[in-house]
């Protein structure tokens, strides 16, 4: 599966082993990091350790992974679904726009609409759940207009800026949603 969407503004593409530069920056790029619900340790990986995961992404049967990219080419971010378990149709989805120049422009809703058309429509899942810093609001806001409902919180699960912060769950079944 060389693409998974074509429109007008965005395009997802498998992610490939040549990506590792594009994932290494991006992991390394405190602007996009601030915004993931990762312990601060976790920033900031080394280009070992960036190729040995997506190796492991590359060559994964179960999780799905994509580059965003727009329609000349230009990568903007990833998307993936991981933890995905087909007995109880479900996955954890993950939307990041790399470059912050874009933020804003609703890519990472049109991202985030596709991932879950895929995950209902051809992965046949009934609920795609994200993991979401309690201070992203961006990103809160965006998986709401795309009918995802608050489920939870976990309360201080992660540790950010010398502090503990929460981050929510959040879900869309099949039935719901405007994707």
């Amino acid at each position: 599966m060389r693409e998974l969407v074509d429109r007008e503004e965005l395009h997802l593409r498998a992610l490939q082993t040549e990506d590792v530069w594009l994932m290494y920056r991006w992991y390394n790029d405190p602007r996009v990091m601030e915004h993931m619900p990762l312990p601060q340790e976790l920033f900031a990986p080394s280009m070992e350790e960036v190729r040995r995961s997506l190796e492991r992404a590359v060559s994964s049967s179960v999780e799905r992974y994509f580059i965003l990219q727009n329609a000349t080419g230009r990568a903007l971010g990833y998307a993936s679904l991981t933890s995905i378990d087909m007995l109880a149709a479900s996955a954890r989805l993950t939307v990041v726009i790399g470059e912050s120049e874009e933020w804003g422009k609703g890519l990472g809703k049109e991202a985030t609409e596709s991932m879950v058309r895929y995950a209902f429509d051809v992965l046949n899942l009934h609920r795609v759940h994200v993991l979401v810093a309690e201070h992203n609001q961006r990103a809160i806001a965006c998986f709401e207009a795309c009918g995802f409902v608050h489920e939870g919180t976990l309360r201080d699960d992660h540790h950010h800026r010398g502090a503990y912060r929460s981050s929510h769950v959040m879900s869309v079944l099949r039935d719901e949603g405007s994707t």
